[in-house]
């Protein structure tokens, strides 16, 4: 039966909500509940049960199912408390809960629940509610994990429909649900509690009250604050290098859950907002969301240049969604869309019969109501023909298809491209990236289109990345004649967009050759950076921004007729995945109510607005391959006819001070759309090339590096301190970069703080300035305009990246080898970030595989103490590092690292194999007891200097060089030993870098061509500079996926996968391979030669850096192969290459 019962007196305290703290996942404890307030007035507000010897409901109907509904039928005790449980083996499965009617109303309901719980063992339940779109939603699954004490679930609904939709209940907590199945074992529970909330967050949430969060100069910057629960929400804003701006406290309407924030008038630029509420179990939360002051962009309607384009989701953005997604676009100055409404699946269904949904004309109808261009896509199967097409009739059920299309979009849109990275994840079977195929599809496609439409433009390709040997196939089956433009995608995340042109340049040769000498456009339909902040995937906002502008110069200034950024609005809103972080704007979620920008919008803003109808005119020669200086002409008959913008930035990781030849004012427009004017002084004005591009508005006829003025920081600085800033003038260089025989004065402005510097003649003078780093982790920069003769002549800038701890420990592998003897050690080295107080080190844990042992610091009176299975025994700690520091703090000088220094301690491993991995741990403590630990996992891993030959089928030279068994400390993906089980060996000469390999396997199967080695019988060699992973997430690192082997077409070579920037894909340029196999005894042999110099900047000078190895198999299918078709698997050591995880990469250094 069903029970409703008085709410008990003093359950809830007026106002306060649930009668518990809700702390999911943490142990609440048997004391006393406490209330987490909801902020919805009386306590008539909330329903409640608790579940004991009796049922003690308030503004609820509780029932239990399938069973009996007494209380003694489900009583248990818990440690002193009473609760109910059910699941397997008990009366009952579920706890149903009916709301009583003033809690709910028409409409989607906004509510928390909260669930007490006996976290015991192998249980796990579910809260399923009657939601808007489903009345057997569930909320969340919980997995209980036997700690045996009472923890608390919380549960937050957004869409309650609670019209008793579930066998007239609104709710139940189950132990069985359909996407859950059943709990291994029951679950008790002690308490529920819902409550109410007027708005749609579980905590607080930025409402977006101006389309897009984007304010026009001049215009306040306002926003709503929706909060759950806090009655006070405070608000922050900061700017894009990381300074806050403005701040201030919202007020909570306690009726509706509303406050409001007013930034106030602000300057052009990107900026965040941050609200900081409490999340249910009174824990403090934060909610970021961004914002922008911009001149909105050149109106597609008015715009003769479709240069600037970008894919869009339309399920990103459905109904209403999709013209207000579009306006944005259009405020960016993006005048072309790509679209994926038209799916063959969509279109012809059922077989023969073609429909025009809704959703695709209100699209298609929405480019011409916004004069954007329309780019819809053609494909990808239909399973009424087999899926991708591969018989005659599904290729004319596919023309017919296009030419449908063709004849409904006629005259609305701009083009048809037919399917998307059909070489590439998009096509499969027997036809799986055939070029054969595809060609078959252009034929069937374009007749029909030209038909239907001649206007169309029909583009063709769509390939993923830059595939020249799928290219040269496709061309000499004639297909140039059935497209009117060949599109690619030519992803290069994570590293940077750089490089591109010399892609483009061989895109362009083959269709020369294979045209009569003529070329089509080349349109890049995809290209784009994730922002997920996923190791080895994903970078940061800012370099995403950073890419988006530099990508669309690289493109315009390779003569790419059309552009599409991927994408418009993030996919998701999980932060490590890859595919829901692509978009220049953000989606509605957790943060924000609506659309919001990312960096990456306004550096897409900024390109289209400064280059719209400009044309590419050429480089400025700047004597440093890092350094570009890309100049643009505005088109004739423009807007801005006649003059010329020259785009400078640096590709580097450091910023370079340089100087502008002009004759003029400059006016420099930043990444992000800021305005400032610089006055020559002297005919030059100073700047500083980072890798945020600037766009001069001038006649600029020379750019060189110049050190006169410069502006410097610390790498890192802990936050809540003041940044160092050091302001230079540096006069020595008379009559050359900027340097006189006249003494220099300087005026340095930064953040409000003044510095005057004067150098005299022949000599180099400094200042500092201090500027507060602000508390929130992250890239922190600084801008400086500088004064000079008493004009504004320069605008310089600097970075610092501030870390949420003061003190911070790194541990990496170190080795040496003396008379062929290795010693092996731990390198612990300790940073300081304060710039104020040194810090003395006590000692270091640490601990590698079974080994453990402590590195003596101050005040120990000993070296070493260690214990483990072979023993840890050293010399104790030694260091290097920074000197100077000062006495405070006790202890010798060895072991006190100064303000803003770091110090390394070595203590010395034994016993430990080869390129054996470890798990490593190391906790330095320090002398004002605080500690800072680091782990990872790495081995000891040597490149012996050895330079080997192969000679008869046989390794020669490498005496005493380690095996890398790959048996013994390698992996498997894909295959195992009876497929390939390598010996490796990786050795180095003053000129090369070695691998040699005996590879235990029945059959070789040589693929083709060298471009063709990824998915053969090969080796594969990853090489990255530094630490694995160095440089990902900031800018992307510099490094090379090398396939080594024999080829049945081209002989042995080396091809590079991926690259760093300004380097091609393709065949290694004087790399060696030798390749030997006996039949008889089932192995194949290799020995490969890497000239240094293809690899830079590794080199040996820098012994450390990263390496990972393979043994890869083709899967023997017959079919046409390409580079990333046909991969069976791989035996490996590292496991970074073939999955393009360079943080799996291991740290290797070179010895003798």
């Amino acid at each position: 039966m069903a029970v409703t019962l008085p709410l008990l007196l003093g359950l809830l305290a007026p106002g306060s909500g649930p009668a518990f703290a809700s702390a999911t996942g943490t142990a609440t404890g048997t004391g006393t509940a406490t209330g987490t307030g909801r902020g919805n007035g009386a306590v008539s507000d909330s329903a409640t049960a608790v579940f004991g010897r009796t049922l003690e409901t308030g503004r609820a109907t509780v029932d239990a199912s399938p069973g009996s509904d007494e209380p003694s039928a489900n009583v248990r005790t818990y440690g002193d408390r009473d609760c109910w449980e059910i699941g397997p083996g008990r009366p009952n499965q579920y706890l149903n809960v009916t709301l009583d009617a003033g809690l709910k109303h028409g409409g989607k309901n906004f509510a928390g629940v909260d669930i007490e719980y006996f976290d015991g063992p192998d249980a796990k339940f579910a809260l399923v509610y009657d939601a808007a779109s489903n009345p057997w939603r569930t909320s969340r699954i919980i997995n209980t994990t036997g700690t045996n004490v009472w923890k608390t679930a919380h549960f937050y609904l957004p869409d309650g429909a609670f019209t008793g939709g579930q066998h007239g209940r609104d709710m139940r907590i189950a132990t069985w649900a359909q996407d859950m199945g059943s709990s291994g074992k029951p679950v008790c529970f002690a308490r529920y509690a819902l409550a109410p909330s007027p708005v749609d967050t579980d905590d607080v949430q930025v409402e977006v009250t101006t389309p897009g969060n984007l304010f026009d100069p001049g215009e306040k910057a306002t926003f709503g604050v929706l909060a759950t629960r806090d009655r006070a929400v405070p608000w922050s804003v900061r700017d894009y290098r990381g300074r806050t701006v403005g701040g201030g406290s919202a007020a909570i309407d306690p009726a509706t859950g509303k406050g409001s924030v007013d930034a106030g008038e602000l300057p052009l630029g990107y900026y965040t907002l941050t609200l900081r509420g409490s999340a249910a179990d009174g824990a403090p939360v934060s909610r970021t969301a961004g914002f922008a002051v911009q001149h909105p962009g050149p109106d597609p309607k008015r715009t003769t240049d479709s240069f600037f384009g970008v894919n869009h989701h339309h399920r990103s953005a459905p109904d209403d969604a999709w013209d207000d997604s579009t306006a944005l676009a259009a405020r960016a100055g993006i005048d072309a869309l790509r679209v994926d409404s038209t799916y063959w699946g969509s279109i012809e269904r059922p077989k023969g019969t073609y429909q025009w949904p809704a959703a695709t004309e209100r699209v298609t109808a929405d480019f011409g109501a916004r004069g954007q261009n329309g780019l819809m896509l053609l494909g990808l199967g239909n399973g009424d023909y087999g899926g991708i097409p591969s018989t005659p009739e599904a290729y004319e059920a596919f023309g017919r298809y296009s030419g449908k299309v063709a004849e409904q979009a006629g005259g609305r849109i701009e083009s048809l491209e037919v399917w998307n990275e059909y070489y590439g994840g998009f096509s499969s079977g027997v036809c799986s990236q055939s070029a054969k195929c595809y060609a078959k599809l252009l034929a069937a496609a374009y007749p029909a289109v030209k038909a239907a439409d001649p206007k169309i433009t029909l583009v063709g390709a769509s390939s993923f990345k830059v595939p020249l040997d799928w290219f040269e196939e496709l061309f000499s089956l004639g297909a140039l004649k059935h497209m009117d433009a060949v599109s690619i995608h030519p992803y290069r995340a994570p590293g940077a967009p750089e490089g591109v042109a010399l892609d483009i340049a061989g895109l362009k040769r083959l269709m020369r050759q294979y045209n009569d000498g003529k070329e089509l456009p080349i349109w890049i339909t995809e290209q784009g950076w994730t922002s997920a902040d996923r190791d080895g995937i994903g970078v940061s906002e800012q370099t995403q921004a950073q890419a988006t502008a530099r990508a669309l110069l690289e493109a315009k200034a390779a003569g790419v007729a059309r552009y599409y950024w991927y994408d418009l609005i993030n996919d998701g809103n999980g932060p490590s995945n890859g595919e829901h972080n692509f978009g220049l704007l953000r989606r509605s979620g957790p943060e924000a109510t609506g659309l919001n920008p990312k960096p990456a919008y306004l550096a897409y803003a900024t390109a289209a607005r400064e280059l719209t109808e400009a044309t590419f005119s050429g480089r400025l020669r700047t004597g440093d391959a890092g350094l570009h200086a890309y100049r643009f002409a505005s088109a004739p008959g423009s807007p801005g006819a006649g003059s010329t913008t020259t785009v400078l930035w640096s590709s580097d990781r450091t910023g370079k001070p340089v100087r502008i030849r002009a004759t003029k004012p400059v006016t420099v427009v930043d990444m992000l759309g800021g305005e400032r004017v610089l006055e020559p002084v002297g005919g030059w004005v100073h700047l500083t090339a980072t890798g945020d591009p600037l766009y001069l508005r001038a006649p600029v006829s020379r750019v060189e590096k110049s050190p006169l003025l410069s502006l410097s920081t610390p790498r890192d600085i802990a936050a809540g301190a003041d940044v160092p800033v050091t302001a230079t003038v540096d006069n020595r260089a008379a009559g050359g970069h900027g340097g006189t025989s006249a003494r220099r004065t300087a005026v340095f402005e930064v953040e409000g703080e003044r510095v005057t510097v004067t150098a005299a003649p022949g000599r180099r003078a400094s200042a500092v300035l201090k500027v507060p780093a602000g508390a929130t982790p992250g890239s922190r920069g600084l801008a400086a305009a500088v004064t000079v003769d008493g004009k504004r002549a320069g605008a310089l800038a600097a970075g610092t990246e501030v870390v949420a701890e003061p003190v911070t420990v790194d541990v990496a592998p170190d080795m040496s080898v003396t008379h062929g003897s290795r010693t092996d050690r731990l390198a612990v080295t300790v940073t300081n970030h304060s710039p104020d107080s040194p810090v003395t080190v006590t000692g270091i844990d640490w601990s590698f595989g079974d080994r453990t042992g402590r590195i003596a610091g101050a005040g120990t009176g000993s070296t070493e103490a260690g214990s483990g299975s072979a023993g840890s025994t050293g010399s104790g700690g030694t260091e290097a590092g920074s000197q100077a520091a000062g006495r405070a703090g006790g202890g010798s000088d060895k072991h006190r690292v100064p303000p803003l220094g770091s110090r390394t301690f070595r203590t010395e491993v034994d016993g430990a194999s080869a390129y054996a991995v470890q798990p490593v741990a190391v906790t330095a403590r320090l002398a004002d007891g605080r500690t800072a630990r680091d782990s990872d996992s790495f081995g000891f891993s040597p490149v012996t200097r050895a330079t080997p030959r192969l000679v008869g089928g046989k390794l020669t030279g490498l005496r005493g060089v380690p095996k890398v068994d790959l048996s013994e400390v390698g992996s498997y993906k894909g295959i195992d030993a009876s497929a390939a089980d390598g010996d490796m060996w990786a050795t180095w000469d003053d000129k090369n870098l070695y691998v040699s390999a005996v590879v235990r396997e029945k059959d070789y199967r040589a693929p083709e061509k060298v471009a063709w080695l990824p998915a053969g019988d090969s080796i594969g060699i990853g090489v990255q500079p530094g630490k694995p992973g160095d440089g990902l997430g900031r800018w992307g690192a510099d490094w090379y996926m090398l396939y080594a082997g024999d080829t049945t077409r081209e002989g042995p070579g080396v091809f590079v996968e991926s690259l760093p920037k300004d380097y091609p894909v393709g065949a290694v340029d004087g790399a060696d391979v030798r390749v030997s196999r006996d039949a008889a005894a089932g192995t194949t042999t290799y020995l490969v030669a890497v000239p240094w110099k293809r690899i830079a900047p590794l080199s040996p000078a820098d012994p450390s850096f990263s390496l990972t190895l393979t043994v890869n198999k083709n899967d023997g299918v017959q079919r046409d192969k390409y580079r990333s078709l046909g991969l069976r698997g791989w035996q490996t050591w590292g496991d970074g290459l073939n999955n393009w995880k360079l943080v799996r990469y291991q740290q290797v250094r070179l010895t003798r």
